[in-house]
């Protein structure tokens, strides 16, 4: 476990009870920069309804004192600043955005933890929105969608880190089947999500809070509110769009997760330091393998391996691939080892039972 550090602690314990100090200029501009204004000159939103995102992100929100680790200090360069170097959406605030923040800014232990959990994939995800040149809002996504939970489901069958629902996971080539929900796999979902997004930013004319508000409710919604205002001779951004209300909290959320980032001091707020470095390394197995099996020549638990490999609906990895594992860097190195001396007739492990007169299933 790495050096721990008590004050912050009781920074998150204080922050958890604090609200934001507000005073209402009579001249403020909904749509001035974040940037330019001090934390005194922003506008108190009204008190709102709390959405089903918001009740389900409650319980992260609470701090136990044997769940909440001591934050370390930033091995080599804070990931999270290579993060907000490169977000490239125009800083903004209004009220709708304001909201969100004030959640988030009441609720300091969810972002402890979701952070935290980031870190096993926030580095891969990181590097495919820099080969692709997109902003790197988008890293924050995960946080919005899943609280970068690889195994959350929802009641709209969206699964994974960055809630695929089947049909687009069909669309863009992830498989599923009893074996396997590409979905739930860390790369190919992520591959795959990035790859949407930029389909649906071309669709919605180049514009980046378009493309999420489509990622969100669907291109066809988004397009034909477009249309909509387009015959009234309305804007079609955003903002002046009329959407589903879960589409017009959802921009506003990830707008204000950028606005944290950019101002963590601000708002009391701290982002659990990720090193600058890829966390896993992708095993080519080259054939079906116990999960089992493959922990333990990995010695780690089955948990952990499962964290990194979540698209794994089995005992085992699917027959017919994809073949890839996924390990802690530190404890590849183990399973290429073993695997190198193990047959590949070994490396599925069966328990034959001859059926006889009298045997039940029942206990």
């Amino acid at each position: 476990m790495r050096t721990k550090t008590s004050l912050l602690l009781l920074s998150i314990a204080i922050c958890s009870c604090a609200r934001l100090e507000t005073q209402v200029p009579p001249d403020i501009d909904d749509t001035y920069s974040l940037l330019s204004i001090p934390k005194r000159l922003i506008r108190p939103a009204a008190q709102p309804t709390l959405s089903e995102w918001h009740v389900q992100s409650l319980p992260l929100c609470k701090i136990h004192d044997t769940e909440l680790e001591e934050f370390t200090l930033p091995v080599s360069v804070n990931l999270w600043d290579r993060v907000r170097d490169g977000f490239g959406i125009t800083p903004q605030i209004n009220r709708r955005i304001q909201q969100e923040i004030e959640w988030y800014a009441k609720h300091p232990a969810y972002l402890a933890k979701v952070s935290e959990r980031a870190e096993k994939y926030l580095h891969f995800v990181v590097e495919e929105i820099e080969k692709r040149n997109m902003p790197m809002e988008l890293a924050l996504l995960p946080i919005v969608e899943s609280a970068f939970d690889p195994f959350a489901y929802s009641t709209g069958q969206a699964a994974g880190m960055w809630q695929v629902i089947p049909g687009t996971g069909t669309m863009l080539g992830l498989k599923q089947n009893w074996w396997y929900d590409g979905r739930r796999d860390v790369m190919a979902s992520t591959e795959a999500a990035l790859t949407y997004l930029e389909q649906l930013y071309r669709q919605v004319g180049d514009d980046w809070l378009l493309a999420l508000a489509a990622y969100n409710s669907g291109g066809g919604n988004v397009r034909r509110a477009m249309k909509r205002n387009e015959a009234k001779g309305l804007p079609t951004d955003y903002w002046s769009l009329t959407l589903p209300r879960e589409t017009e909290m959802y921009v506003p959320r990830l707008l204000a997760l950028k606005a944290l980032l950019e101002n963590p001091d601000v708002y009391g707020l701290s982002f659990y330091p990720v090193a600058n470095e890829p966390y896993f390394l992708a095993v080519d197995v080259g054939a079906q393998i116990d999960l089992a099996q493959a922990a333990e020549w990995a010695k780690m638990s089955m948990a952990d391996l499962a964290a990194l490999n979540p698209g794994f609906n089995r005992w085992a990895t699917d027959p017919d691939g994809p073949h890839r594992l996924l390990f802690p860097r530190d404890k590849a190195g183990n399973f290429i080892e073993k695997l190198a001396e193990t047959p590949v007739e070994q490396r599925v492990v069966w328990d034959r039972h001859e059926i006889k007169p009298g045997d039940t299933l029942l206990p």
